[in-house]
């Protein structure tokens, strides 16, 4: 039976999760750990993720990343498969390392964000890593350190403390102290140890991720928005291979209407005949043959919402009024 296709959403939040196959420990010796890290690291910017919280655990990892126009598997199919070869050479094993798929749940803003940066960040105390709060600030493989500003914390490299940070407060001494106050509070009434564990119908969500079915979490409209758009990307007209032979062929019926040569098209003109060649050709590529917007961007070498511009410039009752619009 072939895989589900990913729920994928440019520029979201998702908890990704990934556990070792039989509990086999994941991470030896701190050299191990240090290994990961750097991959995770190089990771997030060659894809331009940004990383909100983690923790590296014996057997698992948890991360809280937001995505640019990439998806999730640019960053994850590098960092889990890097790191597995090497630990295979490491250790002189053989076979697979990770178990089953990785483990991705797009998640909606705010209230989601602060309970899953709390539950990632309370699993060392969980499982008894750390003994107290106080302990988790100075513990290294874990974001807690790194977003309270603990001097010589491994995530300063990597984690995107200012965005994370935003989640709790408007400047960084009120967030920092709202985040520990949250923490603390959720430790005095024990609630740490339930502190971010899902509802019966998250924790569903979360089983089902794991053997690729769509995962959401968030209020009904985000949900119900979210599936929608899955749909919509299941419905596509072509293989994500044949993406760049359909783009080409659409460049040259465009070119050809517009009376173009291929390179000006991927040029940015305002209210002339090359910006009405973008928007079309923008159009007739995602709505009409269900291209990705991100695919769209990449080719045109440009941002998400430039495209989702000229996607709408270019829809046929809007070509009258396309000259009063200023677009990319």
């Amino acid at each position: 039976m072939p895989r589900m296709a990913r729920i994928e959403s440019p520029g979201s939040l998702f908890h990704v999760m990934s556990h070792s196959v039989s509990d086999k420990q994941l991470f030896i010796d701190d050299d191990d750990r240090y290994d990961f890290l750097s991959r995770f690291e190089k990771g997030l910017k060659k894809c331009e993720f940004q990383c909100y919280a983690w923790a590296l655990m014996d057997n698992h990892y948890h991360l809280l990343l937001r995505t640019s126009h990439l998806p999730l598997d640019k960053l994850m199919r590098s960092l889990n498969g890097g790191y597995a070869g090497r630990y295979n050479r490491k250790y002189k094993r053989r076979g697979y390392l990770f178990q089953n798929r990785f483990k991705s749940i797009l998640c909606q803003q705010q209230e989601y964000a602060v309970r899953l940066i709390k539950y990632i960040h309370f699993n060392p105390l969980r499982a008894g890593k750390v003994k107290s709060l106080e302990e988790l600030g100075n513990y290294q493989w874990c974001g807690h350190g790194s977003l309270i500003g603990s001097n010589g914390a491994l995530g300063q490299n990597f984690q995107n403390r200012d965005q994370a940070l935003r989640f709790f407060g408007a400047n960084e001494w009120d967030a920092v102290s709202d985040y520990l106050k949250s923490m603390s509070e959720s430790c005095i009434s024990r609630d740490h140890e339930i502190a971010g564990i899902l509802s019966a119908i998250e924790a569903t969500e979360l089983t089902g991720s794991c053997k690729g079915f769509p995962s959401v979490i968030g209020d009904p409209d985000f949900v119900k928005q979210a599936l929608e758009n899955y749909k919509g990307y299941l419905n596509r007209m072509h293989r994500k291979a044949d993406y760049p032979i359909v783009l080409k062929r659409i460049e040259s019926k465009v070119c050809e209407k517009y009376s173009l040569k291929s390179d000006e098209l991927k040029k940015r003109g305002r209210m002339d005949k090359r910006s009405q060649a973008r928007a079309d050709f923008c159009y007739q590529s995602h709505i009409q043959e269900l291209i990705p917007l991100a695919v769209i961007a990449e080719y045109l070498d440009i941002t998400i919402p430039p495209v989702a511009a000229l996607v709408e410039k270019g829809a046929p009752q809007a070509v009258q009024r396309c000259d009063s619009f200023d677009y990319a």
